[in-house]
């Protein structure tokens, strides 16, 4: 059987993942920073590393030889720049202990976990092959993540095999605090207002599947965006309202608005210390429109898309199982 070492693996998608794997009969080695939580989220059968992501190495004694694929998926996910440093810290700094750890372990392969908010903004659909502009983006999450890339995009060049993911939009069972959030807002009535940006929507399980083939298909070096259907989030919110038996929501707010108010909310956090309704991150993300293709994940990876209904559905499943709705 194949040994993987999974960071994230208590995470929306690392839940997945870790389903995906273990039905293929992987044995599964997870790093986490409390046990008894992380038993409690994805159960037993799995082998708990207890350590910090930016001191990994450390670790090395609780793996053994022959790991034969890392699956870097832990991220900081931040849209506040108060949490900046710590991003960068977790998201780089993370990546770069991983990659060392690689090397050490001499690993057959690193499949890491990006995003395609390392592409930016384009006009065209975005593909592999389009340029990075999240490396200069304002906001760090983009910036970090692009950032983190190149790391390991440098690590291939001196020899270590890796594989890079990049997901748009995720949907699906596991989520508890991404679009979940929205979902519940909308079900009870308390949505600020309907974002007014559209995307790519991946189905959570789908994008798992497609980051362990990239195990065995993906080619050396190579990004691979796993996307899903377009839509808009007035889309995304009618087809949740539509689940939950909720009126469909109103039109979308106009950007400038959330960009504005994003603003003058960030003068009065900057006084009381707390954090905003509305980051100018978030606001960003919010008005942000973008296509991605996903033609090539599905042509070498066997990825696949799923209907957006579908995923919306998955996602509200979970949230009445968690008592949430």
């Amino acid at each position: 059987m194949p040994a993987a070492f999974i960071t994230g693996a208590t995470g929306f998608l690392g839940r997945h993942i870790v389903d995906v794997l273990r039905e293929q009969g992987w044995t599964i080695y997870a790093l986490v920073r409390n046990e008894d939580r992380a038993r409690k989220l994805i159960g037993d059968g799995i082998t708990f590393v207890q350590g910090d992501l930016l001191h990994v190495t450390a670790c090395k004694n609780q793996l053994p030889a022959g790991i034969n694929c890392i699956f870097h998926v832990a991220a900081d996910t931040s849209t506040w720049k108060k949490d900046a440093s710590q991003q960068a810290a977790i998201n780089i700094g993370g990546t770069e202990s991983m990659l060392q750890l690689c090397q050490e372990l001499k690993a057959d392969r690193f499949v890491h976990v990006s995003s395609t908010s390392v592409y930016g903004i384009h006009e065209d659909t975005v593909t592999e092959a389009s340029e990075r502009k999240g490396i200069y983006s304002w906001v760090s999450y983009a910036r970090t993540k692009a950032i983190a890339e190149r790391r390991v995009l440098d690590a291939v060049s001196r020899g270590i095999d890796a594989v890079i993911l990049n997901p748009t939009h995720i949907v699906g069972r596991y989520d508890d605090h991404n679009w979940s959030r929205m979902i519940q807002m909308l079900n009870e009535g308390t949505l600020p207002g309907v974002p007014p940006g559209a995307g790519n929507f991946a189905n959570g399980r789908a994008v798992a599947e497609a980051i362990v083939t990239a195990f065995t298909k993906g080619q050396k070096g190579e990004n691979y965006i796993l996307g899903g259907p377009y839509a808009t989030m007035r889309e995304f919110l009618s087809l949740a309202a539509q689940e939950l038996g909720k009126p469909a929501p109103g039109k979308p707010t106009p950007a400038i608005m959330l960009k504005v108010l994003s603003r003058l909310l960030s003068v009065v956090s900057a006084i009381t210390g707390k954090r905003p309704m509305i980051t100018p991150e978030e606001a960003y993300f919010a008005a942000e429109t973008v296509a991605a293709s996903c033609e090539k994940a599905v042509a070498e990876l066997d990825y696949r898309e799923v209907p957006l209904e579908q995923s919306v559905k998955e996602s509200i499943e979970y949230l009445r199982e968690q008592g949430r709705l």
